[in-house]
C-alpha cells in the first residue's frame, strides 16, 4: 500500500512562482538571483505555515542547482532532488529549538571552515531561531558576520523580535504575510478541483476562516475535513468536526440579546449548550458578528462593498449607535475571559449574556448636558421623548412618560477679576498706557514695557521696589529706590549700571536711581511673583466655583467622573472650562 502523502506535503511548491501570497518576497529574492547580489545571511520570518523553510528550501535549491545559479532551478539535478528530499551534504537544516545550547551550535561552526563537498556553497537552514539561547546568538554573531564566501546561512523564525539586533542587523530580511482570505480561497479551490473533490462556498469558508492565514493549517484542516466528509468538503461534516455554530442561530441570538429579550436569549443559550457548543466558542463567534456589523456600517459610509462576513450580523445591529456596540463588544471579550476560569460554563455563560442584554444604549453626551442645562419653567412637567429600545422595549401603549419638575437653570460661575497686573507681554495697542503715565511703579513699569521691553524685563524678574517718589507734575519719578531680588541676579552696581544706560537711553536721566545689594531674609515680591499669586489665587477661586457649581456636580455623579483640571478660556480672563 503507498503511503499517503498529506496535502501540505504534496502541494509543497517547488518553484519561487508556486508560492503563495509572497509576492513581494519571491521577487526580491528572484531580482537578486538574476543580478548576482546575494547576500551571506536571509531572515525569514511570518506566522507559521506560510512558507518560510520553503522559500529557505528553494533558495538553497537556486543556489546549488547544477545548472548555475538561478532563479528557476530545474528540480530534476541531483543537487535539486537531494535537496528536496533533505538529503543533500552540503545543505544542513537545523532545528534550532533541538539545539539551543551554547555547545550544540559550536559544533555547527566547526564545520564552516570546511569547503562543500560536492556543491557550489555550504548552506546552513537554521529553523525556529529564536529559540537559541543568548549564549548561543553571541557565538554565531562573528561568524554570520564575516564567514567564508563558500558559507550561506538561511534563518527562520515565527518570533523575530525575539532574536537580539547584532544579529538582524547582519541579515537580510524577508516578513512573510499573512494571506487574506480571497487569495487563500482561490488556492484551496485550486488544490480541491485538481484533487477532484467535491466542496460547497460555505465549508470552504469554514476551514479559510479556521486557518487564518496560514496556508499549511487550511491544508491540513482541508484533509481532516475530506476524511470526515467521506471524500467531500461540505459545511455540516466541518461544522461538526471543528465545533462550529449555526450562524444563522449565533444572529438570532444577537438580535434578541441587542434587543434586551432576555427569555429569547435564556432559551437560545440553552439550546446551543444542549448542543454541545462550548460556550468560549459561542461568544467569539457573537463578537465576529458584532464586529462584522460594525466595520459594515463604516466601510459603508466611505462607498466599499460590504465583505463577505457582514451579510451574517442582523440588520438590528444599523439601529444601534456605534458607542453602544463598542461597550457590548467589550463587555463580551471580558467575560469570554472570565467563562475560562470558571467552573460552571453554562451559568456564567447565561449571565454574560443577560448583562449583555441589559446594556442600555449610550446616551450622546451633548445632548445629555443640553438636557441638564435646557431651559425649563420651574414645576412643570414636561413630556419627555422617549427612543424605545431595538425590539419594543420602551412605555406601555396610551401611557404617557413624564418626565420631574426640571430645576431652574443656574448659570455659569462668573467670578469678578481680580486686581491682576498686566499681562506679561505687551498689551494690544488699545490698552497701552500713554507714554507720561508714571503715578505709581506700576503706571511705570507699563510705561516701560511700551517704550523698552529689555528694562521691563529688569524691573519686572530681577528687582523689587523700596522706593517709589512720583513727581506732583506726572513727569517720571523723582526718586526710584531698588534692590536685586536674588543674589544670582549679580551684584547691585552691575544692575545699576545696566537699568541707568536703559533710562538714559530713554531720555530720563533725572532719575535719582538707588540700587541695593540682594539681602537673605523677607524681603518685598518682585512684579513677577506678584502676578504669578494673583494668577493663583484667581485660578483657586474658579477650581471651587467649578466644583460646587450643580451642571457639574450632576454629570459627575451620573457618571462617576471626577474633575481633572481647570483652565482658565483666556490668559487672563475669570471663565473658565473644566475637563
Amino acid at each position: 500500500m503507498t503511503p499517503y502523502l498529506v496535502l501540505a506535503r504534496k502541494w509543497r511548491p517547488q518553484r519561487f512562482e508556486d508560492l503563495v501570497g509572497q509576492d513581494h518576497v519571491t521577487r526580491a529574492l528572484t531580482n537578486a538571483l538574476t543580478s548576482g547580489r546575494v547576500p551571506h545571511a536571509f531572515l525569514f520570518t511570518g506566522i507559521r505555515g506560510v512558507g518560510k523553510t520553503t522559500v529557505a528550501r528553494l533558495m538553497a535549491m537556486a543556489l546549488e542547482c547544477q545548472t548555475g545559479i538561478t532563479a528557476t532551478p530545474c528540480g530534476a539535478c541531483d543537487s535539486c532532488t537531494e535537496i528536496r528530499a533533505g538529503q543533500h551534504p552540503d545543505v544542513l537544516e537545523i532545528d534550532a529549538a533541538s539545539r539551543t545550547k551554547v555547545d550544540q551550535m559550536r559544533e555547527v561552526l566547526e564545520m564552516v571552515c570546511y569547503k562543500p563537498s560536492v556543491a557550489r556553497f555550504r548552506i546552513y537552514i537554521l529553523d525556529e531561531i529564536h529559540m537559541l539561547t543568548s549564549q548561543s546568538f553571541n557565538a554565531l554573531l562573528k561568524t554570520l558576520e564575516e564567514p567564508p564566501a563558500h558559507v550561506k546561512f538561511l534563518f527562520a523564525t515565527t518570533e523575530s523580535r525575539k532574536i537580539p539586533a547584532t544579529i538582524l542587523s547582519r541579515c537580510q530580511r524577508y516578513d512573510l504575510k499573512r494571506l487574506t482570505r480571497d487569495t487563500l480561497t482561490a488556492h484551496l479551490v485550486r488544490v480541491l478541483d485538481s484533487e477532484g473533490i467535491p466542496h460547497d462556498p460555505p465549508g470552504l469558508g469554514a476551514v479559510v476562516r479556521a486557518a487564518d492565514g496560514s496556508v499549511r493549517d487550511a491544508l491540513s484542516l482541508l484533509d481532516q475535513a475530506i476524511a470526515h466528509g467521506n471524500g467531500a468538503v461540505r459545511f455540516a461534516s466541518i461544522r461538526e468536526l471543528l465545533g462550529l455554530t449555526d450562524r444563522e442561530a449565533v444572529a438570532s441570538l444577537l438580535e434578541h440579546l441587542v434587543n434586551g429579550q432576555g427569555p429569547e436569549v435564556l432559551r437560545g443559550v440553552e439550546e446551543f449548550y444542549q448542543g454541545g457548543m462550548e460556550p468560549g466558542l459561542l461568544v467569539r463567534d457573537l463578537l465576529g458578528l458584532i464586529h462584522a456589523g460594525l466595520r459594515r456600517r463604516v466601510l459603508a459610509r466611505e462607498g466599499h462593498a460590504p465583505e463577505p462576513d457582514a451579510a451574517d450580523a442582523p440588520a438590528c445591529l444599523d439601529a444601534l449607535p456605534a458607542e453602544h456596540l463598542q461597550m457590548l463588544y467589550q463587555v463580551l471579550l471580558r467575560g469570554r475571559e472570565d467563562l475560562e476560569r470558571t467552573d460552571m460554563p453554562y451559568q456564567a455563560l447565561e449571565m454574560l449574556l443577560l448583562r449583555a442584554a441589559l446594556l442600555k444604549p449610550v446616551p450622546d453626551l451633548e445632548q445629555l448636558i443640553g438636557r441638564l442645562t435646557a431651559l425649563q419653567p420651574s414645576g412643570a412637567a414636561a413630556p419627555v421623548e422617549t427612543t424605545p429600545a431595538p425590539g419594543g422595549r420602551g412605555p406601555p401603549p396610551g401611557q404617557q412618560v413624564v418626565a420631574p419638575p426640571t430645576p431652574r437653570p443656574v448659570k455659569a460661575p462668573v467670578i469678578p477679576p481680580a486686581p491682576v497686573p498686566p499681562p506679561r507681554e505687551p498689551p494690544a495697542e488699545a490698552s497701552r498706557p500713554a507714554p507720561e503715565a508714571y503715578g505709581s511703579w506700576r503706571d511705570f513699569i507699563r510705561t516701560m514695557e511700551v517704550r523698552s521691553p529689555r528694562l521691563a524685563r529688569e524691573l519686572v524678574h530681577k528687582v523689587t521696589l523700596e522706593q517709589y517718589t512720583p513727581d506732583p507734575g506726572g513727569g517720571p519719578p523723582a526718586v526710584l529706590g531698588l534692590r536685586v531680588a536674588h543674589a544670582a541676579y549679580g551684584a547691585a552696581a552691575d544692575m545699576r549700571r545696566r537699568v541707568a544706560e536703559q533710562l538714559s537711553e530713554l531720555g530720563l536721566d533725572g532719575i535719582r536711581l538707588t540700587v541695593t545689594e540682594a539681602a537673605a531674609g523677607p524681603r518685598p515680591e518682585t512684579e513677577l511673583e506678584t502676578r504669578d499669586r494673583h494668577q493663583a489665587d484667581q485660578l483657586r477661586q474658579l477650581e471651587e466655583a467649578v466644583r460646587d457649581h450643580p451642571v457639574v456636580v450632576n454629570l459627575a455623579r451620573r457618571f462617576q467622573g471626577r474633575i481633572v483640571a481647570v483652565e482658565p478660556l483666556t490668559p487672563d480672563g475669570p471663565a473658565a472650562a473644566a475637563r
